[in-house]
């Protein structure tokens, strides 16, 4: 069996015609994307089931994601929430050769803890609209699209935790022939910050807002039983002033940051089923603005990742990857890390109407907290069960580990999602979800610890 029929994925498109993203801008309580591995920059998008409106398990995700990951998706599996419900996914309307689906939500949500502190509770409700749009091609050889999405959010009573996120994405592939396949894409929008990403106290990140462009290209040449994958990846960061409840500022700018990489994949099929891959990367990271009394966060880093990406009909399908991470730092005063990384997702299919899906990383991360860098581990645990074509049950348990490397500071976080999907026709769903996290910390430097409940009611309009 070759390569091309072996491991070659789904075409974008019908992809695309299926997938609706989100923006991962929390404010208070997180928003999220889809996937927990993936290459930055790519359309971190959702499937026809309804996106969560509260917070979702990429609310994890950090900010330097690993190399390349295999695309293990052979369409030997489908998963819960990637099954197609003629009944009741959204057409679209057609123009031309494109079709457009819009969509808005518009929900409730009710947070216990908006600002992620143990040292003064304050709770509140905000009420959510997402409007958002995806219009894809539907051409037999190439495709084009473009996504865009809102996620606009006012508090009751605690209305500097307000936002306006919103995010553009266009994307293209073309088939050059018949082994040589080119993509590129682009990024931009306004953000909310997710508190798991251990480059602020938490207090201070519920609050963050940053503006982001990013670029990638990427080339993929298919030939028998190999995939080799080229692509170069480019993201700046722009952090927006800090505005806190009691009216005091803080600036961000030394925050600021631009990331180039680089990075390569080779794939081997073994069979349809089983494929050996191996990835490398090499990053720049560099900071326009020193904070005042600390060092250059400069910095140039490689990372090296092998393993296995397998769909096995009926039983399971995912990628395992284990590999080494150094980072070397422009300063002196920075310490030189290396160390050993990995990333994994495993999906199970145990029943015909359910899908258990685990997800792990372990990378290095820049911190402007303390100057330091730090270990960062992750893992997810997902159980997707559909009751009915149209009720689909959902529950994450997550945890982060994150291990300064220069100190003793650490913090463990835990989190845990159920979600209650209800698609009452092909323009109209409710969603009911919950959400409990935890956070504590070993020294104060890394911020206080803490505890939240949020809730949400929603509901959302398609076409």
């Amino acid at each position: 069996m070759t390569l091309s029929r072996a491991m070659v994925s789904r075409p974008v498109m019908v992809r695309a015609a299926r997938a609706f993203p989100s923006l991962a801008a929390p404010s208070g309580v997180m928003l999220g994307v889809a996937c927990a591995l993936g290459h930055p920059g790519t359309a971190l998008a959702q499937t026809s089931v309804l996106g969560r409106l509260a917070s979702t398990a990429p609310g994890f995700n950090t900010l330097i994601e690993p190399v390349l990951a295999p695309d293990y998706m052979r369409d030997h599996n489908i998963g819960v929430l990637d099954e197609e419900h003629p009944d009741y996914d959204a057409v679209g309307a057609a123009i031309g050769s494109f079709t457009l689906k819009p969509q808005v939500t518009l929900g409730v949500v009710g947070d216990n803890n908006v600002f992620l502190t143990d040292i003064a509770h304050k709770g509140d409700v905000s009420a959510v609209l997402k409007p958002g749009f995806l219009l894809a091609s539907d051409w037999s050889r190439h495709s084009l699209q473009l996504q865009g999405n809102a996620d606009l959010r006012r508090y009751a009573s605690q209305t500097v935790a307000n936002q306006n996120a919103w995010d553009i994405f266009p994307s293209g592939e073309m088939n050059l022939g018949r082994n040589f396949v080119l993509h590129a894409e682009g990024r931009v929008g306004n953000y909310g910050e997710s508190p798991y990403s251990s480059d602020q106290n938490p207090e201070a990140q519920v609050l963050s807002r940053f503006f982001r462009t990013g670029e990638l290209l990427k080339g993929t040449y298919t030939r028998g039983r190999v995939r080799l994958t080229g692509a170069y990846d480019h993201s700046a960061y722009s952090y927006a002033t800090l505005r806190y409840p009691d009216g005091r500022t803080a600036d961000q700018r030394y925050r600021n940051r631009n990331i180039d990489r680089v990075s390569g994949q080779v794939e081997v099929a073994l069979s349809p089923s089983l494929a050996l891959y191996s990835a490398v990367s090499a990053d720049k990271i560099s900071y326009p603005v020193v904070q005042a009394g600390s060092v250059s966060q400069n910095s140039s880093g490689q990372q090296i990742l092998a393993g296995v990406s397998f769909d096995l009909a009926g039983v399971m399908r995912g990628m395992i990857g284990a590999g080494f991470t150094h980072r070397d730092y422009q300063a002196a005063a920075q310490p030189t890390v290396s160390a050993f990384s990995a990333q994994a997702r495993v999906d199970f299919f145990p029943l015909k109407r359910t899908t258990v899906t685990f997800t792990g990383q372990r990378l290095v991360q820049d911190s402007t907290l303390g100057s330091a860098p730090y270990i960062d581990s992750r893992v997810t645990a997902e159980v997707d069960q559909s009751l009915r074509q149209n009720l689909i049950a959902s529950l994450e348990v997550m945890a982060v580990d994150q291990s300064y490397i220069a100190s003793s500071a650490s913090r463990t976080s835990k989190q845990a999602h159920a979600t209650l999907r209800y698609q009452a026709s092909r323009w109209l769903g409710f969603q009911a979800e919950t959400i409990y996290r935890t956070s504590k910390v070993n020294s104060l430097a890394v911020g206080a610890g803490y505890s939240d409940i949020t809730m949400g009611l929603s509901m959302t309009v398609r076409r």
